[in-house]
């Protein structure tokens, strides 16, 4: 928001007649040091609820201050004002289930007991009392978790009320934009939009309303892959709307009168095939990076050979790329990448520059282009094993690894998986979700050892315990502790299979008091420090997979170690 204004501002040189203001997507919750106060005695009074309900209040008079602010600086210069409202992709774009935030006094193991039963319902077809527990939930939590209110989606779709969907899945958006500590994909929220809707009542001010104006397009539909290609970013198809759109505001602030928004839509002219069939392909790139289905990322992917056929080279490049332990110059994929000539599209599947396990990409690459006749399967399948069976220890916490287990519907979520840690935690990984899942690649038989160091940072039940389990066996059971454990455990080479193996680390579930939790929270505020607000069920500082050798500790040895520093 703050780059905004001085954009605003510093447009002033151009003189304009017009400025557009398409933003709001970006414009996320922040807690700073004046909010200290306030936030931490809603957290300790009335949990994560509370302190969303402030930070909404406090996100809303930011946004209408904007608009003040802006039009404080344009009116005097009789500058015109188009402020154009995002939209967000409702129908197509799921945000990973979670835990519910910490919620005052027993609200959350109410949460999770109503959340196994709304569950249980909806597999069932019992779609009324689905919604009647998924309702409940809802109030516990106050909206601050898309869980419950997925769910009641479902059921209004199942009903065939397509208001009501809406209206539960723009909830949804909002339930996952609030937390300070961490932001899982920009988006607008319902607030915000209403606020921005409020400037047309401000002499020299027009809106643009994309959600009513998409409505409208879509046939009543709800905004999907036709107008974003994932969250927020729009199609040809959405550009050319909301341009025609924001077209014949500036013709008739300029010389007056109306302009149909159909005989400018009909000037619009698509983007070269090329264009269209690159834009698919880094579509599929980021919807797979943002944990979404294979169905979406295959969408992109089959759209994008359809428009620019030699992307098909280019996909099977990139996930041969993924695949090697290799930097991209010192192998032959990453180099025929660069002799493809298509920079801007390697800057952006290199930015960052975290690699990751691609699983839901391979294989939908592995799908779409076996469809044109291509069948690179067992290519990559040994060549994985060639290039991450275990040799060398190998930390399946790290984020390569650990960013391949989680699906959109899963909640074996690790501080890890993304590519910037929670918080900006990079010590050891924290685990979201009761059980954390972890992948490794070996040859059929090997024999293996795991070295594991973990924590459980609030335990309500010194009794509880850790469980491991590989490939579905029983490894271990491992005694619960608030201080750092280290473990090593050899797995019988008859327990591994060839390519892929799973390990599955299980949490205590016996949830400690909500309130303890609460005021650690409201500690960790006053200490300027950003907290998780959802539980943590473990600490994961170690977690390698390597060959045992002679050499090796013996496999029963249970030891204490160090806190790692800065903890």
């Amino acid at each position: 928001m703050q780059e905004l204004k001085a954009t605003i501002g510093q447009s002033l040189a151009l003189r304009p007649d017009i400025v557009v203001v398409f933003a709001g997507n970006n414009w996320r919750a922040q807690l700073t040091d004046q909010d200290v106060p306030y936030a931490e005695s809603v957290l300790r009074k009335d949990g994560v609820p509370g302190l969303k309900g402030y930070l909404d209040d406090r996100r809303e008079q930011a946004v209408r201050n904007l608009v003040f602010q802006v039009n404080g600086i344009l009116a005097p210069r009789l500058t015109k004002v188009i402020w154009v409202v995002p939209e967000f992709n409702l129908d197509d774009w799921v945000d990973p289930a979670s835990n519910a935030p910490y919620l005052p006094r027993y609200g959350n193991r109410q949460w999770c007991a109503l959340g196994r039963q709304a569950k249980q319902a909806l597999q069932s077809g019992d779609y009324e009392s689905a919604y009647e527990l998924a309702t409940k939930m809802t109030r516990l939590d106050g909206g601050a978790s898309s869980v419950p209110l997925r769910m009641l989606a479902t059921c209004a779709r199942y009903r065939g009320d397509l208001d009501a969907t809406r209206h539960y899945l723009e909830l949804c958006r909002d339930a996952e934009g609030w937390d300070p500590s961490f932001s899982y994909s920009p988006r607008v929220s319902t607030l915000i939009q209403n606020v921005l809707r409020c400037a047309d009542a401000l002499q020299g001010n027009a809106v643009v309303d994309l959600p009513e104006i998409f409505r409208r397009h879509l046939g009543e539909g709800l905004p999907d892959r036709r107008i974003f290609l994932d969250y927020c970013h729009l199609t040809a198809e959405g550009i050319g709307v909301t341009a025609a759109t924001v077209a014949s505001k500036v013709l008739s602030f300029l010389v007056g009168g109306s302009f149909p928004f159909e005989d400018l839509h009909a000037a619009f002219s698509p983007p070269p095939d090329k264009v269209e069939g690159k834009a698919c392909f880094l579509a599929a790139v980021h919807n797979a990076h943002f944990y979404q289905g294979s169905a979406i990322v295959g969408h992109w992917l089959d759209r994008a050979v359809r428009f620019w056929p030699e992307s098909a080279q280019l996909m099977i490049r990139f996930i041969e790329y993924e695949t090697r332990a290799v930097p991209m110059l010192t192998c032959k994929s990453g180099r025929e990448l660069v002799e493809l000539d298509e920079l801007d599209t390697l800057r952006y599947l290199s930015r960052g520059g975290a690699r990751r396990l691609d699983l839901t990409l391979c294989n939908a690459v592995v799908a779409c282009v076996k469809k044109l006749g291509i069948d690179i399967e067992r290519e990559i399948a040994e060549l994985r094993v060639r290039q991450h069976s275990i040799g060398r220890p190998r930390e399946v916490t790290d984020f390569y690894y650990s960013s391949s287990i989680p699906g959109y519907s899963e909640r074996g979520w690790t501080s890890r998986s993304l590519p910037v840690n929670r918080g900006s935690r990079s010590i050891y990984a924290s685990a979201f979700w009761e059980t954390s899942d972890f992948v490794f690649f070996a040859k059929k038989g090997q024999t293996l050892a795991i070295r594991f160091a973990y924590r459980v940072p609030m335990l309500s039940d010194s009794a509880g315990s850790v469980a491991i389990d590989v490939n579905g066996h029983r490894l271990a059971q491992l005694p619960a502790r608030e201080t750092w454990l280290s473990r090593e455990m050899s797995v019988p080479g008859d327990w591994i299979v060839q390519g892929a193996n799973e390990i599955v680390v299980s949490w205590p579930t016996e949830a400690p008091s909500s309130q303890l939790a609460l005021d650690r929270l409201a500690d960790h505020l006053i200490a300027r420090r950003l907290p998780y607000f959802f539980r943590v069920f473990g600490d994961i500082h170690t977690l390698s997979v390597f060959t045992p050798t002679a050499s090796s500790s013996p496999p029963s040895a249970v030891e204490a170690i160090a806190v790692p520093p800065g903890d």
